[in-house]
């Protein structure tokens, strides 16, 4: 369980980084996705308001990036801010990124790594990345899943320095998890639901919560979306088995309904309307960063018990599919032969 029970959906970001200010004073962290209204500000913010000595955040646009990094440094001034140019569209931009990290000589070692960055369409038209794949799938699955995998020389630096378990690898889903499993038949997304095997069909009950039609369609961006969240859960399952006895911890979390600028951009104003009156109102973006900040600096957490957290807590509304341990190691096998049929 976590330390502190009483943190919940109102819980501020900066509020738990002051409790846990040991786990991330004089630390080095990155944070994928960070962008001026975001869950990924609002991250980086709480681990600099803690005393963090380096925060690298990366981004797609430079000019963006350049004003953001101007902001934290200016309200943050005991923190150093990298900024590191992240392009997830591309698999390998994604391993270019995280070999600049590996070759900065100033970067000795990686304690805390979030990955934030996440990409919605909010249509029922398939994308592709610059390497054919679904874009759901490959900028919010695949594309960390290279660029963290490349990064671990530096993480496992910091592990060899820190107490066991207190560095950690954190990926953002989403209860939209529930919407679809992995289609390991077709993972690219170029079939019909009605045409992939029984434990491979996605769960149409989330569609009309969105306004979404709640009969199979031919592409919906929400099952779409909901096998790049259930991959991250996954992922974090499984770097715990390969990674936890070298003392890291791998955690997943849905950091909820947030008034971001991402979540508002991946749904329409009456869907939104919909969700808060059934909801209630979204989470401000600190709020949103809160569990993210108990997944990271929390040190009773232990890495691979329970792996995903709701409102600052364990929860085990998630589903058997987010969690399945031979489901993680499919999926990692399968993430492997993809990267390397496509980058050699």
């Amino acid at each position: 369980m976590t330390s502190n029970p009483s943190y919940g959906k109102t819980s501020s970001g900066i509020e738990i980084a002051q409790a846990y200010a040991d786990s991330i004073k004089g630390k080095t962290a990155l944070i994928t996705g960070v962008s001026t209204g975001g869950i990924g500000d609002a991250i980086t913010r709480a681990f600099a308001h803690a005393g963090a000595a380096t925060i690298i955040i990366t981004g797609r646009d430079d000019a963006k990036m350049s004003a953001v990094r101007k902001a934290l440094s200016a309200d943050y001034p005991g923190t150093k801010f990298r900024s590191l140019k992240l392009n997830l569209n591309s698999l390998a931009a994604s391993k270019k990124a995280a070999q600049e990290i590996l070759e900065d000589a100033s970067i000795k070692q990686v304690d805390i790594t979030v990955a934030n960055a996440g990409f919605g369409t909010g249509r029922d038209e398939r994308e592709v990345t610059e390497d054919g794949i679904e874009s759901h799938f490959g900028a919010n699955h695949l594309a960390h899943f290279v660029f963290i995998t490349t990064l671990l020389p530096k993480i496992k630096a910091a592990a060899k320095k820190n107490p066991p378990g207190a560095t950690r690898i954190i990926t953002l889903s989403s209860n939209a998890n529930a919407a679809s499993p992995i289609r390991f038949s077709d993972w690219n997304y170029e079939k019909h639901s009605t045409d992939v095997p029984d434990d491979e069909q996605p769960s149409w009950i989330l569609h009309p919560l969105m306004d979404l039609p709640a009969d199979p369609v031919p592409f919906s961006f929400l099952v779409a979306y909901g096998q790049s969240k259930t991959a991250n859960v996954l992922m974090a399952v499984h770097l715990n088995k390969l990674l936890s006895k070298e003392g890291i911890a791998a955690f997943s979390l849905h950091p909820g309904v947030v008034g971001s600028t991402g979540q508002k951009a991946l749904i329409t104003p009456a869907q939104s309307a919909k969700l808060e009156a059934m909801l209630g109102a979204p989470k401000t973006i600190d709020q949103g960063a809160a569990t993210a900040v108990v997944a990271a600096l929390d040190p009773g957490l232990k890495g691979g018990e329970k792996v995903y957290l709701d409102d600052c807590q364990f929860t085990d509304q998630v589903p058997a599919w987010a969690t399945d341990a031979q489901a993680a190691e499919r999926l990692w096998k399968l993430s492997e032969n993809i990267v390397k049929e496509r980058l050699g």
